[in-house]
């Protein structure tokens, strides 16, 4: 009989090859969430986890009935022989009855033997239909096993995808909350130099300072400078000599050019 053995989260996988026995229990050391189904019928598929296999258990009802067959055969023939040979052993007419009456029980017995192996084939023909249906429900639940781990497969990728994207999209805002606020900075700086444009253009023109006149020397002699002076032989030039005058007295001690 071929059940789904339903492995629970942290349970070792078992081979595709192993098959339990009648005594087969699992280790005492494992342990499994409350109300979970070890043995679960293929048709109740919703009760199966990611890691259920299928395995071929022995059916103990089956394996007695099949004992019991031959059993009841060989005690049918044996009691037909035990009662033909007394029908011997008695002799005369009552030897007769009683061996026509063990060939009929014989005949029974063969009869009840055919009607036992019709049934018993019968039931081997349903088996074998319900296996062949039950390897097509198998295959099935694999092919759809395997186009659900394929959709999965297909949603993570796009879930990749959609995070990647949104990472870009979040760097691209990152960008642009930068770029605006630079363009705000350079928009408040020319805001800024326009603002002082326009008010030294408004601002009154700053007088110059008027040109420092010569001192009156009493019109015999001035000096644009001690170079001057010294060329026409005047240095140092003292207060009250002509040509004097402070430009060329930068100590003010009352000599020039000195």
């Amino acid at each position: 009989m071929r059940k789904v053995y339903n492995v629970p989260p942290g349970w070792p996988a078992p081979t595709p090859e192993w098959t339990p026995d009648l005594q087969w229990e699992p280790d005492s050391q494992w342990s499994k969430p409350d109300g979970w189904q070890l043995w679960v019928d293929v048709p109740d598929t919703a009760l199966i986890g990611e890691g259920a296999v299928f395995v071929e258990v022995p059916d103990e009802e089956a394996r007695k009935k099949s004992r019991r067959k031959p059993l009841m055969i060989l005690g049918g023939v044996v009691a037909t022989v035990v009662v033909f040979l007394f029908g011997v052993g008695a002799g005369g007419s009552s030897g007769a009855s009683v061996a026509a009456e063990a060939e009929a029980s014989a005949s029974a017995v063969s009869s009840a033997a055919a009607a036992e192996l019709a049934e018993a084939r019968t039931d081997a023909e349903a088996l074998a239909g319900a296996q062949e249906s039950l390897e097509a429900d198998v295959a099935q639940l694999a092919s759809d096993q395997k186009s659900l781990a394929t959709l999965r497969a297909g949603v993570t990728q796009k879930a990749d995808k959609v995070q990647s994207r949104e990472k870009a999209v979040r760097s691209a805002e990152t960008d642009l909350d930068a770029r605006e606020s630079d363009v705000a900075d350079r928009e408040a700086a020319v805001e800024t130099a326009e603002a002082a444009g326009r008010a030294a253009e408004e601002a009154p023109a700053a007088e110059e300072p008027a040109a420092e006149e010569p001192e009156d020397t009493g019109g015999a002699a001035y000096y644009d400078n001690c170079d001057a002076a010294r060329a026409d032989g005047a240095a140092p030039v003292y207060s009250g000599d002509p040509g004097y005058g402070s430009h060329l007295d930068r100590d003010g001690d009352g000599v020039g050019c000195e």
